[in-house]
């Protein structure tokens, strides 16, 4: 009986803990995917293409007449008929001051890993050797992931910097079905990027 009482108080601890620590347990995972080193001047700023606020441009336009670097190459695939992300990028970088002259753009990606095997062809051929890789905050662990193992075997350091999304917020955002989505769909996309070992 003593045994039966112990067990059920037991239990209802772990229940009680479970209660006052799901909030945190839940924003440390989310947070987790949040890669965010310290800025350093290098040789260009990457943007991957896939959102659709331009969060992603206007932080790299801000680094860019920060003087963090001298080019920012726009990285993304088709859209539909003949415009890319990396046109409609492009169009709001020089919107927000960016000299076309100091523009690159890749054009032919249609995913993460291929953001950064045809961004590295950009890179080698203005022999950079360092780039600040801007994308949206929860993709960041994956992009950087992704770009690390490409660029890291030309010895060109990556610096992670994600742009500050606008409508996504860390507190409670499973509560929030957009939130919840961008959150669980990268916990999906790492483990499939792990089996194609990156």
């Amino acid at each position: 009986m003593r045994r039966c009482g112990l067990a059920l108080l037991l239990a209802g601890l772990v229940l009680l803990g479970a209660c006052l620590l799901y909030p945190f347990i839940l924003e440390s995972a989310a947070s987790w995917l949040i890669v965010r080193h310290d800025l350093a001047p290098v040789d260009c700023i990457i943007v991957l293409g896939g959102d659709n606020n331009g969060e992603r441009v206007r932080e790299a336009a801000g680094l860019y007449h920060q003087e963090y670097a001298p080019k920012v190459l726009l990285s993304g695939g088709p859209l539909a008929w003949e415009l890319s992300a990396a046109d409609w990028m492009k169009k709001q970088a020089l919107t927000l001051g960016v000299p076309s002259r100091d523009i690159l753009l890749e054009k032919e990606s249609e995913s993460t890993i291929g953001n950064a095997l045809f961004s590295l062809q950009a890179v080698k051929k203005i022999k950079a050797g360092s780039v600040i890789l801007v994308t949206s905050p929860t993709h960041s662990r994956r992009a950087y992931r992704v770009f690390n193992k490409v660029f890291g075997r030309e010895g060109i350091k990556v610096i992670s910097w994600p742009a500050r999304e606008p409508k996504f917020r860390l507190e409670r955002w499973w509560t929030r079905h957009e939130d919840s989505q961008q959150v669980l769909w990268e916990y999906a996309a790492l483990v499939f990027y792990r089996l194609k070992l990156y």
